[in-house]
């Protein structure tokens, strides 16, 4: 008999999803626009052909000139040098983005992850943060319900004080995870990552079985004041976010690795309620999770057009960029007036306005998309 679990699995895009690469930005020194596609540009490549056109000195003069305003277009039109497609796609190593708004004022993009072969996926440990969060979630949700003033006392109250003493940001439901998800006992170990009951799940990258054609869109700030409204530049223009997306529908798929030999083992060295241990359970809170999420932004989402997606979609699982402090913590969980004073310590001090107060979204022909929403589909 296998010491594993395992099951294949589906996460299809339902909105567009945006998982963060390790450069942060990429701006008009190392992309060019041509028609409704940008071209990342390799760094490599570039010398490269700087140097058979003869203008390594050229650049360098153009750079220490413009500083950040420095656009590797403008150079290039500038010395009356023509890049054809073919030179582009050799610039970028076949890399190009689809377009599908007005980049003019465009100065900078957050780009998707790819591997060492230049395709985009999802990690396993974005994917797994995610079921994290639903797991913590769902332990505390039942906790609430079946003891409010525990939970009150233990959750709520910790809060508080944590941001009454100024604890470190990073760390303010570090505890929470150490408590419920880290606090058994495994050998000669305790609460620590090495008691962690989610060791015994392992999930692997997602990946495309076809070429992703990645698209670059421009995320809004929709903000609810006394009614929403956009962010917007002194310009008047809305404050945009340029991010390279995953498009809607596509799929991707990965397998998920359930350790049955680690979980006897915890099982021996504790005793009491144990978490869920089999994958069918963690895929069933996950979906409890999601569902929770889905309805909360539903409702929050009232008196907006972004409301009719809700209202014609349906989620299962929520990753990346856009997805908000309501589905990365267990605020849903915590009262309005607890969730402000979270809001105002470890993100931007709102006051007394609804928290969370914005959302990043897509206008997709002036209609609201959210970010970060799939379907999670169990397939073998």
């Amino acid at each position: 008999m296998s010491i594993f679990e395992n099951r294949k699995l589906k996460l299809t895009a339902k909105s567009p999803l945006h998982i963060g690469s390790v450069e942060q930005r990429i701006t008009r020194f190392e992309f060019i626009q041509q028609g409704q596609y940008i071209y990342p540009i390799s760094e490599d490549k570039l010398s490269v052909f700087l140097q058979k056109k003869n203008l390594i000195s050229h650049y360098v003069s153009a750079v220490e000139r413009d500083g950040n305003k420095f656009s590797l277009a403008d150079f290039f039109k500038n010395k009356a040098v023509s890049l054809k497609i073919e030179d582009l796609e050799a610039l970028s190593n076949g890399r190009k983005i689809k377009l599908l708004d007005d980049a003019s004022r465009m100065q900078d993009f957050k780009p998707f992850i790819r591997d060492g072969f230049g395709a985009p996926y999802m990690p396993g440990t974005s994917i797994k943060g995610a079921i994290r969060t639903a797991l913590l979630y769902n332990v505390l949700k039942a906790y609430k319900d079946t003891n409010p003033a525990g939970f009150k006392t233990t959750v709520e109250d910790r809060i508080i004080n944590d941001v009454a003493n100024r604890v470190n940001k990073r760390w303010l439901f570090q505890w929470a995870n150490e408590k419920w998800l880290e606090g058994f006992v495994l050998g000669n170990k305790n609460k620590s990552p090495n008691t962690d009951w989610l060791r015994m799940l392992h999930i692997s990258d997602a990946y495309s079985s076809s070429n992703i054609d990645t698209i670059l869109i421009p995320a809004n700030i929709l903000k609810k004041e006394n009614k929403w409204t956009y962010k917007k530049e002194y310009s008047g223009q809305n404050t945009s976010i340029w991010v390279e997306c995953i498009p809607e529908n596509t799929v991707l798929e990965f397998e998920a690795v359930w350790d049955k030999k680690l979980l006897e083992d915890f099982k021996r060295c504790n005793s009491g309620p144990m978490l869920p241990d089999n994958l069918d359970a963690i895929f069933d809170i996950v979906t409890y999770w999601s569902n929770d999420v889905f309805t909360f932004e539903k409702g929050v989402s009232s008196g907006h057009n972004l409301q009719n997606w809700y209202k014609n979609n349906t989620s299962t699982f929520r990753v990346g960029f856009g997805s908000g402090m309501i589905s990365t913590t267990i605020a849903m969980l915590l009262p309005e007036d607890l969730r402000k004073k979270v809001r105002n310590y470890a993100g931007l001090n709102r006051g007394n306005d609804i928290a969370p107060k914005s959302r990043r979204i897509w206008l997709k022909n002036n209609n609201a998309v959210p970010f970060g929403w799939a379907v999670l589909e169990v397939v073998a």
